[in-house]
């Protein structure tokens, strides 16, 4: 079984979800950890999902039998 992460801006029920991952969730690249600023948490994240094969993004749906993160090993979120 996978460590898995859900990616958001902000936090919350208005929160925006980016995408999800299956295995290693608690291992993001330095640069998802390190922006500064909305737009460039989601560039990051879009580049980091773009390169798994365990990436779930918004158009593909919830990939998870619970309905929120709060069940998910990780939730990595921008939020000012």
């Amino acid at each position: 079984m996978g460590t898995r992460a859900d990616f958001y801006i902000g936090r919350g029920k208005e929160a925006e979800w980016l995408g999800s991952i299956a295995w290693d969730g608690s291992e993001v690249d330095a640069q998802i950890r390190q922006c500064q600023s909305p737009e460039a948490f989601r560039h990051a994240v879009e580049a980091f999902l773009a390169e798994r094969d365990d990436a779930t993004l918004p158009k593909d749906g919830w990939p998870w039998p619970w309905e929120d993160s709060q069940t998910t090993d990780y939730a990595w979120a921008f939020d000012e």
